[in-house]
């Protein structure tokens, strides 16, 4: 076949169709074309035509005016999965049948696309053949009776119509030469060489030598490519309105440590744009968007799957704080206070009623907090079981239109294209009507977040993107200034073989299909790894020395030895080095004195210094808490607070020693099991939120482990004792910081006076020592009375005791007194245990200093923190959507 290039493609007279890759092949032949011809020349449009293969077809379709429709992928999809679903073949233990259906469908366009045999006796050596036998045939059935087709069928029915002479065909067919043809499409074209010329258009590539670089891992093989681009774009003279490709083997994997690498040192201003400008990032992420990815979307998403059943709380809190439901922003302080309130008191999964309801008290002062809900609840009473798609679509935009969705300027370029593919999206769906009919609301939810999901979308931008992110196959065809091939392993080409499991592998191989042969696979991935490195004058190849689970990777195997071998080792000799400046010490500032009575916090201030200064800073000086995730059943607070009340009880009742003993088993637990149940009277314990079923396994749970304490720790006991004090609230200052302290217990013990402190998680007796000092609350407690505090009052401490209730199985005492601490029986080996005045002052003294430093600490404003140090939170948890709570408004509650 004639080749010919761009120049000569000119000089042809009457109409000249060019076929390519892909539609950004395409689209870059054109303007090349556009530049040949000039600006100002126009004519070649009429004349020369270049577009991507499939839509050539599709338009010689449609010119046509055929009987039969092409239906979508989606279309297809719809079909195929009801005859599925229906079928013998189907397996009744299958949890995914869309999965199945997808593969389907796949093996039925190769079927047509690479002309297999449809003779049977193909299909009966495997059970999944025999499936795709059966369903083909059902499926073809189904499609010709709606009249219909799919787009891989194509090239057969336009071969008959050219047999008729009934096609608009061109004079002249250009193939670029980069584009792979699959058996049908092919012989229809062989047959148009009778009545058309044909011929191979060569667009010149680059002969280059590329650059390599290896990098220890994905992150730092992003630092090195950002290096590069930074001086590249830096030299705007130079290399003005040149074109850059980042090529990787997967988008998802790449983009977010691309993006987020690319922000903090390609584009920092981005991530702090200026009040008066608008940030606008250099780079464009080819074909890794969405329609669902985009927040305006999501938003609509929210809203439209609403329904009268139990749904996340998530969900409900999405809705109320979006900026794209009427009411945003003059009501957005009040609506974060209800999604607050409904945190608090909800659990995961809620209904829509239970929320208004919940917000009746804010309505009161505010009722413009939920009224767009009540709207939507309306709106849901009228939901029918089951309609139509294009029902459906008609019920969908009465619920945005009732929400007041998108909120936003209709001028916004932005708002004005996100609103223009969700009404295509809505059109696809619209369009199943004939291949679903009606369907309930989880259903028509279910295709509908399918075609947002697949539908690849981009906001077109007004500004200049000169680096271009995309794979290696969406590149084919494509010509660039500068490349940077990334992710060039041995694990990236030659890519794996994954032949269709619904088509016999004989028929796949003997067709040619590549992906069903490794030589095939083979020889496809050598012809784009050539393409890639002829696409631009300048190339770099980089690949990481370890995968993401830290096997050894290397270079591509398929890469050609170049002469200059020396070339290969450039990049992986580089270091990089610098040198950080940090103060020596991390300070704020300091506590005002005037302020120091309004610090809040408690022991829990302590705690919290002691475990890293600056999360105590971001919690007790900054007022930041965790946004409230409500969890499954109930969490660790909600179990602490019903042990913690449950013992309370008990010893309200019990007070001493002698009236534990004097149970037996039976009456012990009868008397548990009554604290127990007037502790879940309490208003953390709603029957409500929790569920009455829940509520009941966890006072089983908790009877049983208080019993067990009760038994074996509390009746063994050596030496008498009274339960003086449960819950007993002390008012002292450390060091000027105001104190509220609550002590779960004090005993009596033979004139002396132990404070207990219950922790149903596990103690460490090393948290009390001075030199990891993290559990400060019974230290404080045990200064109370030692004259270290300014308190009024006086219990006279002489012993703590951390007590662990964690299960039946894991229960647990540490003690430190001043006197023997023999509470229960003790190992032989326990010798350096504090139990004596001597030891219990030198005690005293250390958790005094201790104690003072942190204060002074807090008061000075140390924000120190050990990056060294395993800590079980990370600073996102204070450092995303915050809330600043006060004592008044908890007070309120």
């Amino acid at each position: 076949m004639e080749q010919l290039n761009l120049a000569e493609l000119l000089t042809f007279n009457g109409r000249s169709v060019v076929l390519m890759p892909s539609d950004a092949s395409a689209r870059q032949c054109r303007e090349r074309i556009a530049q040949l011809r000039g600006s100002h020349d126009q004519a070649f449009i009429e004349t020369i035509t270049v577009m991507p293969l499939d839509q050539w077809f599709a338009e010689l379709w449609d010119a046509s005016f055929p009987a039969k429709q092409v239906l979508r992928p989606i279309q297809l999809l719809a079909l195929a999965r009801d005859i599925i679903e229906s079928s013998p073949y189907f397996p009744e233990n299958c949890l995914n049948s869309m999965a199945i259906a997808r593969q389907f469908v796949d093996a039925f366009q190769l079927h047509a696309q690479y002309r297999l045999s449809s003779d049977r006796e193909y299909y009966l050596f495997s059970q999944e053949y025999q499936a795709f036998h059966h369903w083909q045939q059902a499926l073809q059935a189904k499609l010709d009776e709606q009249q219909a087709l799919s787009a891989q069928q194509l090239p057969a029915a336009l071969l008959s119509m050219l047999t008729e002479g009934s096609l608009d065909l061109p004079d002249q067919l250009i193939l670029s030469t980069e584009l792979s043809l699959s058996p049908a499409p092919q012989y229809f074209i062989e047959q148009c060489a009778a009545v058309l010329s044909i011929k191979r258009l060569a667009i010149d590539g680059f002969k280059t030598i590329p650059r390599f670089q290896s990098a220890a891992q994905l992150a730092q093989e992003c630092e090195a490519l950002t290096a590069w681009l930074g001086d590249y774009l830096s030299a705007e003279g130079e290399h003005a309105n040149k074109l850059l490709a980042v090529l990787v083997p997967d988008i998802n994997q790449y983009q977010p440590v691309l993006q987020a690498v690319l922000q903090r040192q390609l584009y920092p201003s981005g991530l702090f744009p200026a009040a008066e400008t608008q940030p606008r990032e250099p780079w464009l992420f080819d074909g890794s968007e969405t329609l669902l990815s985009y927040p305006l979307i999501k938003s609509a998403w929210d809203l439209i799957s609403l329904a009268p059943k139990a749904l996340p709380l998530e969900q409900f809190s999405r809705v109320l704080r979006s900026r794209f439901v009427r009411g945003w922003p003059a009501a957005r302080s009040v609506r974060a206070r209800l999604d607050l309130r409904w945190r608090d008191r909800l659990g995961p999964e809620t209904t829509l009623k239970s929320a208004l309801a919940l917000a009746k008290k804010v309505e009161r002062d505010e009722p413009e907090v939920s009224d767009f809900l009540h709207d939507l609840a309306s709106q849901l009473k009228t939901m029918p079981r089951a309609q139509l798609p294009s029902e459906w679509v008609r019920f969908f935009d009465q619920l945005l239109l009732s929400a007041g969705w998108p909120n936003a300027d209709n001028d916004d370029p932005v708002v004005e294209q996100c609103r223009r593919g969700f009404s295509q999206a809505m059109d696809v769906f619209r369009a199943l009507d004939r291949q679903l009919g009606p369907v309930g609301h989880d259903s028509a939810l279910s295709w509908l977040q399918h075609i947002l999901s697949t539908k690849r979308f981009s906001v077109s931008r007004d500004w200049a993107c000169p680096v271009r992110i995309m794979q290696y196959d969406d590149a084919l065809g494509l010509r660039f200034d500068a490349v940077w091939i990334m992710g060039l392993d041995d694990g990236a080409l030659p890519r794996r073989v994954e032949p269709s499991p619904f088509l016999p592998l004989e028929l796949q191989q003997r067709a040619g299909l590549e992906d069903s042969d490794p030589s095939l696979c083979l020889q496809r991935d050598r012809a784009l790894l050539h393409s890639l490195l002829a696409s631009a004058p300048q190339v770099h190849i980089s690949h990481c020395r370890e995968s993401d689970v830290g096997s050894p990777q290397g270079p591509c195997s398929l890469l050609p030895k170049w002469q200059d071998d020396e070339l290969r080792d450039i990049g992986n000799r580089y270091q990089a080095s610098g040198q950080v400046t940090t103060p020596a010490h991390d300070e704020v500032r300091g506590v005002d004195p005037s302020q120091r009575d309004s610090i809040r916090g408690g022991t829990g201030l302590f705690k919290e210094y002691a475990s890293s200064p600056f999360f105590a800073f971001l919690k007790y000086r900054l007022n930041l808490r965790e946004f409230p995730q409500p969890a499954e059943g109930l969490d660790h607070r909600v179990q602490g607070i019903l042990v913690h009340d449950t013992m309370q009880h008990v010893w309200e009742r019990l007070k001493t020693k002698a009236a534990l003993d004097a149970l037996n088993s039976v009456q012990l637990e009868a008397l548990v099991r009554r604290c127990c149940e007037q502790a879940l009277q309490g208003p953390e314990f709603s029957v409500a939120r929790f569920g009455e079923s829940l509520l009941n396994i966890e006072k089983e749970r908790v009877i049983r482990l208080v019993c067990s304490w009760l038994e074996e720790k509390e009746k063994p006991r050596l030496q008498d004792f009274e339960v003086v004090a449960v819950e007993q609230l002390i008012e002292t200052k450390l060091a000027g910081i105001p104190l509220r302290l609550r002590m779960d217990r004090i005993d009596n013990v033979g004139g002396k006076h132990l404070v207990i402190d219950y922790k149903t998680g596990t103690i460490n007796g090393r948290s009390l020592n001075v030199d990891s000092l993290t559990e400060p609350q019974l230290p404080i407690y045990a200064l109370v009375d030692s004259g270290r505090l300014e308190s009024g009052q006086s219990i006279g401490v002489d012993g703590v005791m951390l007590a662990q209730l964690k299960s039946p199985e894991d229960l647990a005492i540490h003690m430190r007194s001043n006197w023997a601490n023999s509470v229960i029986a003790k190992r032989p080996d326990k010798d350096n245990d504090v139990d004596s005045p001597e030891k219990w002052q030198a005690e005293l003294d250390a958790w005094s200093t201790a104690l003072q430093g942190m204060a002074e600490g807090i008061l000075v404003g140390n924000i120190q923190h050990d990056y060294s140090q395993n800590y079980d939170r990370s600073f996102s948890q204070f450092l995303l959507p915050l809330l600043r709570d006060t004592v008044e408004q908890e007070d309120a509650e």
